[in-house]
């Protein structure tokens, strides 16, 4: 994809900062060939990246219905682009679907998928849904299927980055739900799931990889 045909889209300087460490991590986790459920594209940038790159992925986007306008103007431009691997985007809010009774994930079916994956998503939705996005993710996946979540976490209740404890006072003065705990995903989905990997990311993030027991 050409500079000149995105851009004038919707643009988050953040998801292009941290696309091609994530991909990168992709790549060394062997990820990259996998059918991937996003949740919360924002505006799509990493799906059309990781596509873009690796004609092998199969990524589907979603946002809340809200936000759906810059998604879809992401991936229309894909679309002119021939990046035919990245799917049309579906609205979801987390807060009354149902992934389960949205997508199709039978063992092998052709339609079905291998990854849910989740960036920057968890520490600026609430606890209450947070907590919620975990249980359905660790219902929708089948056994020795993959959560990839994205963003700042704390280890052992603890912030690894002085940055990152001021970050979470202005994400919940502001309203957000704020950085979680590691472990608080075992937890929520309880023990459903199991952290396999996780890769130190740049700016005080980790790359988790979970997998459905």
């Amino acid at each position: 994809m050409t500079t000149e045909r995105f851009a004038h889209l919707p643009h988050n300087q953040a998801a292009d900062n941290n696309k091609q460490p994530i991909y990168e991590a992709l790549n060394e986790l062997d990820l990259l060939s996998s059918r991937v459920l996003e949740i919360g594209s924002g505006t799509g940038q990493h799906g059309v990246y990781f596509c873009q790159n690796s004609k092998n992925l199969t990524w589907q986007l979603t946002e809340h219905p809200a936000n759906m306008a810059a998604v879809l103007s992401w991936h229309k431009v894909a679309e002119s682009e021939n990046i035919d691997n990245l799917l049309a985007p579906v609205s979801f809010d987390i807060a009354i679907d149902n992934l389960s009774q949205m997508f199709n994930n039978v063992y092998n079916a052709p339609d079905g998928f291998d990854v849910v994956y989740s960036a920057n998503v968890l520490h600026i939705v609430s606890k209450k849904f947070a907590k919620h996005m975990i249980d359905q993710c660790a219902d929708f996946l089948i056994r020795g299927q993959k959560l990839v979540c994205y963003g700042p976490f704390k280890q052992n209740q603890k912030f690894t980055t002085e940055s990152n404890a001021e970050f979470d006072c202005w994400l919940r003065s502001e309203g957000y739900g704020g950085i979680n705990d590691i472990a608080d995903i075992e937890v929520w989905s309880q023990s459903r799931l199991k952290l396999t990997d996780w890769l130190a990311m740049p700016a005080n993030n980790f790359l988790l990889v979970y997998q459905k027991l």
